[in-house]
């Protein structure tokens, strides 16, 4: 059996009911290393958790949405002081970027949630090159930075509790799994 259709029977059997742990020990030791799988496991969304959060969901998707605008509009005025080719390109990239993410966190995709840590701490040093001519503004952007970093780590919490900051949760040399 190759790894597609690994993958797919585990998606079914997931999505028939069959627990998690069941699942991993089902396909483990075959083809698919059990790193793989147990991330694959980890990922996987859970309808009942996923409705559970879908308040949280709205919330993180109008934060996103709202990041995207103002993304759309900075990217204009930046744009704007270029050329009337590069406006376009600046709003689409400023805006684009968020709304993929939008797109992740709408379709329970555990990856979204990880790049969009990963990418908001590396680029956190950014947010304090101009510090010493406007503290005020950059600490407020630092503020809104570090709570919405901490809100979609929060929400991938919640919606994958299998699978640590990067990767399957492990405890003891063995992968663990909330069914």
């Amino acid at each position: 059996m190759d790894k597609k259709e690994i993958k797919r029977q585990l998606v079914a059997m997931l999505d028939a009911g069959r627990s998690k742990t069941e699942t991993f020990k089902t396909f483990s030791g075959g083809a698919v290393k059990d790193r793989v799988l147990a991330y694959w496991i980890g990922a996987h969304p859970d309808p009942a958790r996923t409705a559970q959060h879908q308040g949280k969901m709205k919330i993180l998707l109008a934060l996103t949405i709202a990041q995207a605008l103002l993304g759309a509009v900075a990217g204009f005025f930046l744009g704007m002081m270029i050329g009337p080719i590069a406006t376009l390109l600046f709003t689409l990239f400023a805006a684009g970027i968020p709304l993929l993410f939008a797109y992740g966190f709408y379709t329970a995709k555990a990856q979204f949630y990880t790049v969009y840590v990963i990418l908001s701490l590396s680029q956190f040093p950014r947010l304090f090159k101009d510090f010493s001519e406007d503290p005020v503004s950059v600490l407020i952007g630092a503020a809104i930075t570090l709570a919405m970093v901490f809100f979609v780590a929060y929400m991938k919490n919640l919606l994958f509790p299998d699978l640590g900051f990067i990767g399957p949760k492990k405890i003891k040399g063995q992968f663990v799994f909330s069914n």
